[in-house]
């Protein structure tokens, strides 16, 4: 299509790719035996496109929601936006334009094997921009990303030779789906102070949960009801809106994390 009609196709593939990145976390929290064969399938496809597989997103995820370790300095996924223009505008504004680029970076070094160059990378990203790359892997978790890095490579190559013309649209629909993913952030919890320690009580004291219908654009599958998901994070997204309104009716600690999208945006008063 032509400018300006050309938005409607980039605007419907960044919110499709967006939604089906989201699956990455449940296939991340899921234990079901049953659920090997979705979980193979999004690997082997959205994980593809998207250059990121379930295992790169799970090491630093498991750990966000591990008690002792959410919302302190070992938390890998607490960025202190709240109150920090720069750090916001860093994480809404930049990295969506950013992230295209280390994926298929760490796709390369992780097509090779070059694990010590990730973390020595990561060590520096982080101590400079506070922007993590990249987790420590086992022998068995380097031998899943580098299996799936061949292939996301080849997968790859093979578009820009066949499709060249098409690798600018693909970026900006990689663009828009991980802005997508970055306005979540400051939906989810208080970001504003880091914490010595932290346990249940915490991590529901400071989860939000937004009820506004408007919510659903940058928080599908589930994902605006985070307080009820860092409660029982092995509930699969499609049962957490009957769990929602069954701790909605049963705990006043839980009412107090209902939020509109307006308090999240602005601010909420932290609570814990």
């Amino acid at each position: 299509m032509d400018w300006p009609l050309v938005i409607l196709p980039w605007a419907l593939a960044a919110v499709s790719l967006h939604r089906a990145g989201l699956f990455c976390h449940e296939v991340v929290h899921s234990r079901h035996a049953s659920l090997r064969g979705f979980c193979a399938l999004y690997t082997w496809t959205v994980a593809l496109v998207v250059m990121v597989p379930p295992v790169r997103f799970g090491l630093p995820h498991l750990a966000h929601h591990r008690p002792g370790v959410f919302g302190t300095g070992k938390d890998p996924q607490y960025p202190l936006v709240r109150g920090n223009a720069f750090a916001m505008a860093m994480v809404l504004l930049v990295i969506p334009f950013i992230v295209p680029f280390t994926n298929l970076l760490m796709t390369v070094t992780g097509a090779l094997g070059a694990f010590r160059f990730e973390m020595a990378l990561d060590r520096w990203a982080t101590e400079t921009f506070g922007f993590s790359l990249s987790s420590e892997l086992n022998a068995e978790q380097q031998a899943e990303v580098t299996r799936h890095a061949r292939v996301t490579l080849l997968a790859f190559l093979a578009f820009v030779v066949l499709l060249p013309g098409a690798l600018p649209f693909y970026y900006a629909i990689m663009v828009g789906g991980w802005a997508l993913i970055t306005a979540r952030i400051p939906l989810e919890h208080e970001l504003e102070h880091l914490a010595q320690s932290s346990g249940p009580r915490g991590q529901m004291a400071d989860s939000f949960t937004v009820e506004t219908p408007l919510a659903l654009l940058v928080q599908p599958v589930g994902f605006r009801f985070h307080t009820a998901h860092h409660m029982y994070p092995g509930v699969p997204y499609h049962n957490l809106p009957e769990l929602h309104e069954e701790l909605k009716r049963t705990s006043p600690d839980y009412r107090n994390s209902i939020i509109s999208l307006r308090i999240a945006i602005r601010g909420p008063k932290p609570i814990r």
